[in-house]
């Protein structure tokens, strides 16, 4: 007899359906995140006008300048010309180079001193040819220097190492130091540097600064008078060309060299602009809190300005040349970067750069104690003045 057999019937398990994937806790957390920080980026393209950019036609502007290339090259300037669609590729040449030397495949010259700036200008005008002059900031000539060096070349006690970063220097006193070969160390025992008193300067034949810086010492020397004729001038060409060719081989950039780490060796006094000093201030400041008290400024009692003007050899230069003397976030950054800006008039807004410097607590630039300044010879006889000391060719 068969056994009997019993079946159970097959279980059945309804399983409930997936969550869709946007609904999975692990999906949602860090999607939530990178959709608001998307958001985020794209409120920040949309306000700085950015947004469009890939799709705007960008206009490439061409220049050729002298120190003045450092604002060009800042990334948060090119930030700005690029939101505006506008790009700038520049070639560095020193500003009497600029001059003399052929500018037409340019939308734009930044000489950084008048006398170059005239040259070029009375070159267009007799040919006939565009040229539409911007001056948006100016940089004094300074000499830049270390805190022992300054004590060491005054006459007067300046009072505790922490004080203004900033001294006045009577040129006389320095010529006189010049010419009679002293050493640094014959002028201050506490000095250890057996080199000759003077101010290096930039090559003398290319560089704006070492021109006036040659003006400069032009001026004293001759009584704080200017050559009248070609005579004089040559003659007194001969007399300072000691003053200021007893450095050897001149450096490109005195500022970079002056800024090095090993500066006190490269440079101990330099000539530069005072826009070069600040903006190492500034960024030293802004990135540590503290300012370099240790190196300093000289200004010349008698007073040199040079004044760049950003001339426009194209309607793009042009164009150029508007935006940096009104945009207001270039402006900005001019003052950031050391610069004393003009107002669109041509006023020169001294107040912006002292509110500036006051808030991040940086000494304000001292501009000299008197009223002196000093004059440059007519541009034609500065050109043979130059090119007899400096054996340009």
């Amino acid at each position: 007899m068969a056994a009997s057999r019993t079946f159970e019937e097959p279980a059945l398990t309804v399983l409930a359906p997936p969550r869709p994937v946007l609904r999975r806790k692990r999906y949602l957390l860090p999607f939530g995140i990178s959709a608001a920080v998307a958001l985020v980026g794209a409120i920040a393209l949309f306000v700085s006008g950015t947004v469009a950019l890939p799709f705007k036609q960008v206009l490439v502007i061409t220049g050729k300048l002298a120190s003045k290339s450092e604002f060009f090259t800042d990334d948060v300037v090119r930030r700005l010309l690029m939101a505006q669609g506008v790009q700038v590729h520049i070639t560095r040449a020193g500003s009497r180079s600029i001059a003399t030397n052929d500018i037409d495949s340019y939308d734009f010259v930044f000489p950084s001193g008048q006398p170059a700036a005239l040259l070029i200008r009375n070159q267009r005008q007799r040919e006939s040819k565009y040229a539409k002059v911007h001056k948006p900031f100016f940089s004094p000539i300074v000499l830049a220097t270390y805190r022992d060096y300054a004590e060491a070349l005054q006459a007067v006690e300046q009072g505790e190492p922490d004080k203004s970063l900033y001294y006045n220097l009577p040129m006389t006193s320095l010529v006189e130091h010049i010419k009679e070969g002293q050493t640094w160390n014959e002028l201050s025992h506490g000095l250890n540097n057996g080199n000759r008193v003077l101010a290096q300067t930039s090559d003398i034949c290319s560089a704006n600064s070492a021109a006036t810086y040659l003006g400069l010492i032009a001026f004293v020397e001759n009584g704080n008078q200017i050559p009248q004729d070609e005579e004089s001038a040559l003659a007194l060409a001969d007399r300072i060309k000691p003053l200021l060719t007893s450095q050897g081989l001149p450096g490109d950039d005195m500022s970079k060299q002056y800024l090095a780490p090993e500066g006190k060796g490269l440079a101990p006094v330099a000539v530069i602009y005072e826009h070069q000093y600040l903006a190492h201030q500034i960024r030293l400041k802004q990135q540590t809190g503290e300012i370099d008290r240790n190196r300093v400024l000289l200004y010349p009692e008698a007073q040199v300005q040079t004044v760049p003007e950003l001339i426009a050899l194209t309607p793009a230069g042009d164009r150029l040349g508007e935006m940096i003397t009104n945009h207001p976030g270039l402006r900005k950054r001019a003052l950031e970067l050391g610069f004393r800006v003009f107002e669109p008039d041509g006023s020169l807004s001294q107040g912006q750069l002292t509110g500036f410097l006051k808030a991040l607590g940086i000494d304000v630039p001292s501009t000299g104690v008197g009223d002196t300044e000093t004059f440059l010879p007519s541009l034609p006889l500065l050109e043979k003045m130059i090119e007899r000391v400096g054996d340009c060719p």
